[in-house]
């Protein structure tokens, strides 16, 4: 059960009907509560966030996956590891994402991965990780990522604070996890 429930779909307005017709997965459904303009500004910048022309999809993932870990967003991961996969993430670079294992990353991914972990523990990077991604990044790919950080941290913080449960495609995937552990 969620810890607040769902609006009723009825009651919103048809505009944000129709947007959530076209993303229906729990978190989305959740964000509904929001006022309309809110709402369609939150999906205007996941839209943006996925077009491969604003940042590439290996990279969005790992800043996604790397928000979702340091979060402990299980919603958050469970929908974005299928998604990491279709966008050409391996599932041992995955791993290494999960396992804080950048060595076993390419100089880029690493790269991403230690940025996101300090804008996330600390608001702003350090010099380090600033100037190390940016000597392989232009600086609009640079505030994509930043701007990525800060949208998955809310949207984890919507899932926490509302506790939608897994859609069917996470929980396939969980189940397929517990599966494999088991053997």
């Amino acid at each position: 059960m969620p810890r607040i429930p769902y609006p009723d779909l009825t009651k919103l307005e048809p505009k944000v009907q129709k947007m959530l017709a076209g993303t229906p997965i729990n978190v989305v459904r959740m964000a509904a509560h929001a006022s309309p303009i809110i709402f369609e500004a939150g999906g205007l910048m996941g839209y943006g966030i996925s077009d491969p022309a604003n940042l590439d999809p290996r990279v969005r993932e790992t800043v996604i996956l790397r928000v979702a870990y340091i979060s402990n967003s299980k919603y958050e991961l469970y929908q974005h590891l299928s998604i990491a996969l279709a966008a050409g993430l391996t599932p041992e670079e995955i791993s290494a994402i999960g396992a804080v294992k950048y060595d076993q990353l390419n100089p880029l991914l690493a790269t991403v991965a230690r940025f996101t972990d300090d804008v996330v523990a600390n608001v702003s990077p350090s010099d380090e990780n600033l100037a190390a991604l940016r000597a392989l990044v232009s600086d609009r790919v640079l505030v994509n990522i930043t701007m990525t950080i800060g949208q998955y941290m809310n949207v984890a913080r919507l899932i926490a604070v509302t506790g939608p449960e897994l859609d069917d495609q996470a929980l396939q995937h969980l189940a397929k996890d517990i599966d494999d552990q088991a053997r």
